[in-house]
């Protein structure tokens, strides 16, 4: 039950946000990426709305963002979307501007400008 107290807690982070550039601090394995997105809309994809067995629950944060690339330059994500995995998500800390959070995959620190 924790889980889903804490999806809906960063889904309403979220849409408390919108129309903000979000600084997505995402740090999985040996490798950290950082994507300045600005969300428009939040969606929550169920496994039971999933495409494929590949595909598992995600948080879909729609909008517009960049990325620094190997030279440092900012540049457009290929898509306007931004998912999060769900899978044993669990909020570390959340206040107005920051939620740092983990799930099965990877750590996540988010900021809001």
């Amino acid at each position: 039950m924790e889980h889903e107290k804490d999806v809906q807690t960063l889904s309403d982070w979220l849409n408390n946000h919108l129309k903000r550039t979000i600084i997505i601090k995402k740090h999985e394995l040996d490798d950290t990426d950082e994507v300045h997105f600005t969300v428009t809309e939040v969606d929550i994809r169920s496994e039971d709305n999933a495409i494929d067995d590949y595909v598992e629950s995600s948080l879909i944060l729609h909008g517009e963002g960049s990325t620094s690339n190997a030279d440092g330059d900012n540049v457009p994500l290929p898509q306007n979307t931004y998912e999060i995995a769900l899978h044993d998500l669990r909020i570390d800390h959340i206040d107005d501007t920051h939620v740092k959070l983990n799930t099965e995959r990877a750590q996540y620190a988010l900021t809001a400008k």
